[in-house]
């Protein structure tokens, strides 16, 4: 797709912007006087958002041939709602651009899937420890649930929303994770390198689980996400493929502890707070790397020297972009 659209995050309060984007979603409802009016989640290719059409109703896109999964050219006001940008489309109609197609519009990690996929198992590989031969490495552990798990680990989204919400946002994640915890375990060397570079690597891995990802990259929670949640399937996974082997039983527990503790606190859903050095480590990449998403997100709808117009949900202030180092004040 070319690249001469102005993205939705270049769009500001007073504009009205005509360009291409990708129907997600399509909701109806209807105002005080019942009238109806959409919500309709709406695809640039670099970020989503939610755009208002008031005096339409699912139906009358329907009957222009205009419905979800569909790219079509929308006319775009930009007004100012509560302190931050609100989108409405006037116009709604089949695009013009025939060349363009569903893929054009989806987010996707900046690095290869394959090429993360292949350098986390070679770390986790590189981290093998028999025990002096008295055991299995929990490494062979963790290469067997990632590649009986291949397919939904590359293709399953990290989130509904927050962070690494997109198609194979889940490996983009864990990717940087063991990334972070094999440079980590260089500085802090009392670590167990093996149980940080499996851990990291698996502490998610109940999200494939926990989401039903689309081919668009949005994700929902399913039934098993609601009743069970991915920190108690995961730790399941790993005691499951623990069973009937010659593991060294003490680190599969230490793993298991791992994937149930990262989220640090009951309040934030950790079935167990952190009781080693390891899952206190694991808990603190995971909110690095989650709160670093959100603000590479963030800024690059920012000027240099521009500030979100509010503060995100998920962190404790607004995000600042800094100036280019060569800007005058």
């Amino acid at each position: 797709m070319s690249n001469n659209y102005t993205k939705f995050l270049e769009m500001n309060v007073g504009d009205t912007v005509k360009r291409p984007v990708l129907i997600s979603s399509i909701n109806e409802n209807k105002d005080k006087n019942g009238k109806p009016f959409l919500k309709i989640g709406i695809k640039d290719g670099f970020s989503d958002q939610t755009a208002m059409m008031f005096d339409t109703s699912a139906e009358d896109l329907e009957k222009n041939g205009i419905k979800k999964d569909m790219v079509v050219d929308v006319t775009i006001a930009v007004s100012e709602y509560m302190g931050g940008k609100s989108f409405r489309i006037t116009q709604i109609t089949h695009t013009s651009d025939t060349g363009l197609s569903m893929s054009d519009f989806i987010r996707l990690p900046p690095i290869d899937l394959d090429l993360m996929y292949d350098e986390i198992i070679s770390l986790i590989n590189s981290s093998a420890n028999d025990g002096g031969g008295k055991h299995e490495p929990l490494s062979d552990l963790a290469v067997r649930v990632l590649t009986d798990n291949k397919k939904q680990y590359m293709f399953s989204s990290a989130a509904v929303s927050m962070h690494h919400n997109m198609r194979g946002g889940l490996l983009y994640h864990s990717y940087r994770m063991v990334k972070a915890a094999d440079a980590l375990c260089g500085v802090y060397t009392e670590l167990d390198r093996e149980l940080m570079l499996c851990g990291t690597a698996l502490h998610d891995i109940g999200k494939i689980w926990e989401y039903k990802t689309s081919g668009q990259g949005d994700a929902e929670v399913t039934a098993s996400g609601v009743l069970f949640g991915h920190l108690y399937l995961g730790a399941s996974l790993i005691r499951g493929y623990a069973a009937d082997h010659n593991y060294d039983m003490e680190k599969v527990q230490l793993l298991v502890h791992m994937i149930l503790s990262h989220h640090g606190t009951h309040e934030f859903g950790a079935v167990t707070c952190p009781a080693t050095a390891e899952a206190f480590m694991l808990h603190y990449i995971d909110n690095i790397d989650a709160k670093l998403y959100m603000c590479e997100d963030l800024s690059k709808g920012l000027a240099p020297g521009g500030i979100t117009d509010k503060k995100p949900f998920g962190l404790d202030n607004r995000i600042y972009r800094p100036k280019n180092t060569d800007t005058e004040e």
